[in-house]
């Protein structure tokens, strides 16, 4: 332990990062940039091949010139050889994903994967750390167990924590350096340890709480809380559509008083933190003879929210004697998120799931989303908004990207054969919209 401690300290010891998606890859970037060796391990060959020869395979991040430099600098090499990586280092973090079965139950298939790997080439000595959104228990009940059968004891013959992951993809103010830290020890001088190791990248403030599964439980809950805030400010937008009021007025109106925590509702929720995470603690205190209500009426409302999209669409085809069957529409955004490529469990699927099976003519816009992807769908691909629009009988956006924003809505009108948008993001202002002439329907304004 102590050995280690000195590593930390002089930035020799050497760092294992098991997965490479969009929290692993910075994270390794900034561990390699502040002068630690750092091996990335990713399953996929293409994704390796690429890093090692400076080139990330996500483009969105920006993070070509900073990877070319520390593979450059012998700073950072990846491989798909985790046994090989994890007996070259002193310290492995486990940022792999967590996702939910079709029945939304936990999938932990990742975790125990990249665990069992580590079991055949630990040593005495090292730092287990993981990264990834768990339900509490699972570092201490799954994790260690499988890490003890190397036949090293955890806490006495090397240390494990836990750290989740706080990042969020495109955001240029919360980065993976500046934004605060948890940390959950297996022993206090573990946790300890392990707070240290991440001090040389985070300059945000770092905690260090009781056990690991304090640690988990509080990931666990921020994405929760998140995802019903968002739920709450939906189902007003349900409500509030049926009454013939702005919900974005209200909002703007309510968040004048100093306690009102502003959210805003939308076509859905998506990423691999909101639509998965509450029913990892869902499903544990099942275990424990608790069913939620809250959690999963929150699931339920956010859940629900492509398709209230689809039926402000087909309403708004009907009123004007068009049926969704053989209407081209254009969708705008697949990510399910603004100016990013992430599509994981983006709400945008089951939008235009519901299209092609009631049998529109869709062509998604998505320029930060391979074409292959969007086409496997059974849909058309365009690049270029305008040519989506040509003909079309509306337009739908899905995901609020700049380029949706600043586009030429004259110019948009013209090439339309039926000028009906369907505001899922509410970036339009629809008193703007109507004196341009278009028919306008947004969440939460009708």
């Amino acid at each position: 332990m102590e050995t280690l401690k000195q590593k930390i300290k002089n930035k020799t010891a050497v760092i294992s990062i098991i997965g490479l998606g969009y929290v692993g890859l910075p994270t390794a970037v900034y561990f390699a940039e502040k002068g630690f060796k750092v091996y990335g391990v990713d399953k996929l060959v293409r994704i390796v091949n690429g890093l090692n020869k400076g080139v990330s395979h996500l483009n969105e991040l920006g993070l070509d010139e900073r990877i070319k430099e520390v593979v450059d600098q012998n700073k950072f090499h990846c491989t798909n050889n985790t046994i090989d990586a994890v007996s070259n280092s002193d310290i492995v973090l486990i940022i792999v994903p967590t996702p939910i079965t079709k029945d939304k139950e936990p999938d932990l298939s990742y975790v125990v994967s990249a665990a069992e790997d580590i079991s055949k080439s630990l040593k005495k000595g090292q730092l287990i750390v993981l990264e990834s959104t768990v339900y509490p228990g699972v570092t201490d009940d799954i994790v260690k167990p499988i890490l003890e059968s190397s036949g090293l004891k955890a806490g006495v013959d090397f240390g494990l924590a836990y750290c989740p992951e706080r990042y969020n993809p495109g955001d240029t103010k919360h980065t993976i350096d500046n934004v605060n830290r948890v940390v959950g020890g297996i022993t206090r001088e573990w946790a300890d340890i392990t707070k240290e190791v991440y001090s040389h990248v985070i300059k945000a403030q770092i905690d260090t709480v009781s056990d690991i599964k304090t640690a988990e439980a509080a990931k666990v809950i921020e994405n929760i809380q998140r995802d019903l805030n968002i739920a709450l400010m939906n189902e007003l937008a349900l409500i509030f559509e049926k009454m013939g009021i702005d919900v974005i007025e209200v909002i703007k109106a309510a968040s004048t008083k100093w306690n009102f925590n502003v959210y805003y509702p939308g076509a859905g929720v998506g990423g691999h933190c909101l639509p998965v995470d509450p029913y990892y603690l869902v499903s544990k205190a099942r275990e424990f003879g608790y069913h939620s209500k809250v959690i999963t009426a929150g699931r339920e409302i956010n859940d629900y929210m492509p398709y209230h999209i689809f039926e402000l669409l087909r309403d708004a085809l009907n009123d004007m004697e068009k049926s969704v069957k053989n209407s081209k529409i254009a969708v705008l955004g697949f990510s399910y998120k603004e100016n990013v490529g992430d599509v994981r469990e983006t709400p945008v699927e089951h939008f235009i799931t519901e299209l092609v099976k009631r049998g529109a003519i869709v062509t998604v816009v998505d320029p930060y989303v391979d074409e292959k992807y969007i086409k496997s769908f059974g849909v058309s691909y365009s690049k270029d908004i305008y040519d989506a629009l040509k003909e079309a009988d509306a337009f739908v956006v899905m995901t609020s990207h700049n380029i949706f924003k600043d586009m030429d809505l004259d110019k948009a009108k013209k090439l339309m054969n039926n000028p009906l948008v369907i505001d899922g993001r509410r970036i339009f202002n629809k008193d703007n919209l109507d004196k341009r002439g278009f028919t306008y329907k947004g969440v939460g304004c009708l």
